[in-house]
């Protein structure tokens, strides 16, 4: 912390970091450009109140039949969190050229059967690809690359809701204090999402260049092109456009309930109540059955691990192994306090890179 650098507004000391950018007052709220010279305007996407938010929590747990779970007087917590992004537009193309190694395979009926052989075919290839365009979210606040920060991006993209100027959103002050600092500044997104972008054009383009070389034998040979490899390649950017947004603050709540002796949560978009992902407390019958399963496995494992002991140790012993991992890990999911997150299906595409354990956080 900066003991020297102050509130603009109400002179409060302000909690920063060296990679600190602008941040907004714990005391008053007001929003701080700690870097003057990367100061601009900020947007923001304004967020449900907490009432209207529990409306939507309840209308989801009906429709889901959820409605003991997620009752008012369950609530523990309700945590509202605005993260800053910038969202750049990029379009490329890429000239390309590249020398292909193109297998085909040949048969050939004989006295003996058929005879098959592979061939090999050296194409040259060359042109122009795309252009290739795509918008791509960059969180401006380091150490903030989690499921649910990236499902509320997606989510902006799709719905593209009214996003307004901070300086006449009328946030109150509790909102203000929920701000996420911002750290990483245009430029600096901006060249990482362009070196994204570039490397999934690259991607693309390797394809292209497998795909043509193989289409091209196909057309001269008739035998059956059975794969490729590239010996040589060059794929050079061309007509780049790029574009950046202003910082975009997104509202994303995180409810926390109490149910059954334990907490679950919910992560939900702030400015629809739109429910992302949340925790399930698991069911009696959901219990029995996991208790059910494991005893089974490790009854009938157990039991052809006996049979083969006079005939394989080893076997047996390894059935045996098999027996107590199934049983352990029934047993677990039925003395498991909830069950393993559940995202919403139409976020299930953002998990491409992320694991359920790390779904509910924010």
């Amino acid at each position: 912390m900066a003991d020297n650098v102050r509130c603009s507004n109400c002179g409060a000391p302000l909690d920063i970091t060296p990679e600190t950018i602008a941040t907004v007052c714990s005391y008053c709220g007001y929003l701080n450009w700690v870097r003057q010279d990367l100061k601009e305007d900020v947007l923001v996407v304004k967020p449900l109140d907490g009432k209207q938010l529990q409306e939507k929590i309840r209308n989801f747990a009906v429709r889901r039949k959820l409605g003991e779970v997620f009752k008012d007087t369950n609530i523990v917590e309700l945590t509202l969190t605005l993260v800053p992004f910038y969202f750049i537009d990029i379009s490329a193309e890429a000239d390309y050229s590249g020398r292909v190694l193109v297998y085909i395979t040949k048969c050939r009926r004989t006295k003996q059967g058929e005879r098959c052989w592979t061939e090999t075919r050296m194409v040259h290839v060359d042109g122009v690809y795309g252009p290739y365009r795509n918008v791509i979210p960059m969180i401006a606040r380091r150490g903030c690359d989690v499921f649910s920060a990236k499902a509320i991006a997606y989510k902006y993209l799709e719905d593209n809701p009214r996003a307004i100027p901070i300086t006449s959103a009328e946030l109150s002050k509790n909102v203000w204090r929920n701000i996420l600092s911002i750290d990483l500044d245009k430029k600096s997104v901006v060249n990482i999402a362009l070196d994204m972008h570039l490397d999934e054009l690259r991607e693309i383009v390797v394809k292209v260049i497998e795909r043509e070389a193989e289409g091209k034998v196909m057309m001269w040979s008739s035998g059956v092109v059975t794969g490729s490899t590239i010996i040589w390649k060059k794929i050079t950017p061309i007509n780049i456009k790029i574009s950046s947004s202003k910082p975009v603050l997104l509202p994303v709540y995180t409810a926390v309930y109490r149910y059954g002796g334990g907490l679950h949560r919910l992560i939900v978009c702030g400015w629809d109540g739109d429910v992302i992902a949340f925790e399930r407390p698991m069911k009696t019958g959901e219990r029995i059955s996991w208790g059910l399963l494991g005893a089974i496995a490790s009854g009938v494992l157990g039991g052809l691990a006996g049979a083969l002991y006079t005939i394989n140790m080893f076997a047996s012993a390894g059935l045996f192994i098999l027996g107590s991992i199934a049983s352990f890990y029934c047993m677990r999911r039925a003395l498991s306090p909830i069950k393993s997150s559940i995202v919403e299906p139409r976020y299930r595409k953002v998990l491409s890179v992320e694991k359920i354990s790390s779904v509910i956080k924010v």
